[in-house]
């Protein structure tokens, strides 16, 4: 089977929204390595940030892989989850902008985008040929039977 627009269109969106979250974790990285070295419980160890990272990556190259080359309904509805995280952190992130309590900052920006992103790929998860790349929709007794 052709991959449908709405996957083509979902890995564009995954990609975009992975690849600013690497650019955001980059930028931040001093920060978050200066936060753990502030931590009595955590002082010596650095090792969480990259590990946790790297973790991370992993875990959205098995969802593409799971939703793009070997289709699976279960890998939709983690990236489905996961968009709904990114959706109330979009929603923190404004009322933290909204309230005063954080400036606008390029990192705020590009977590913001990135979120928007992640959500959007997961919307075109639910288009008709996605549905279908997926399997879903299909009953058993859909299915012709061959002809003898």
């Amino acid at each position: 089977m052709i991959k449908p627009p709405s996957i083509a269109r979902f890995e564009q969106f995954y990609w975009a929204s992975v690849i600013l979250g690497l650019i955001n974790t980059a930028l931040n990285w001093k920060t978050s390595q200066a936060l753990i070295a502030a931590n009595p419980v955590l002082a010596g160890a650095s090792w969480i940030v990259p590990v946790t990272q790297v973790i991370g990556l992993m875990i959205a190259v098995l969802l593409w892989f799971f939703i793009v080359r070997r289709p699976s309904v279960v890998a939709k509805w983690i990236q489905v989850v996961f968009a709904a995280l990114g959706a109330f952190g979009i929603a923190s992130a404004l009322f933290m902008l909204a309230m005063g309590r954080v400036p606008v900052t390029i990192q705020v920006v590009l977590g913001l985008v990135a979120n928007i992103l992640y959500i959007a790929a997961a919307v075109m998860l639910f288009k008709p040929d996605a549905k279908e790349w997926l399997g879903e929709g299909r009953d058993p007794d859909d299915i012709e039977a061959p002809r003898v």
